[in-house]
């Protein structure tokens, strides 16, 4: 229950608060939230892990701040490359000549 009577009250505390929070500016990207696959409760987490079967694999249930998320391990591209190849630059290019000749039938 969220405490208004009625929807439309809900509607306008909402529209109200999303206003302000947009007008001022306060409204910074919370991690938890947006990089996380589920935030919740434990019961809410691990439905959502088998919910998602396979695509789950690898994928850690972890306590934090007084809840639960699923999440995976982030790891950086360069972490397991060669240190020679961090900048391939022109290494990787292969320069070939094309030349078009349109012909009329």
């Amino acid at each position: 229950m969220t405490g208004f009577e009625t929807y439309d009250a809900f509607r306008k505390v909402h529209l109200e608060l999303v206003t302000e929070a947009l007008v001022k500016g306060n409204n910074p990207r919370q991690a938890d939230w947006t990089e996380r696959i589920a935030v919740g409760s434990r019961e809410f987490v691990e439905t959502i892990k088998e919910n998602l079967g396979l695509r789950a694999k690898g994928r850690k249930i972890l306590e934090s701040d007084g809840g639960f998320q699923l999440r995976e391990e982030v790891n950086t591209y360069n972490a397991n490359s060669d240190s020679n190849y961090d900048n391939i630059g022109g290494q990787s290019t292969f320069y070939w000549h094309v030349n078009h000749e349109f012909i009329d039938s």
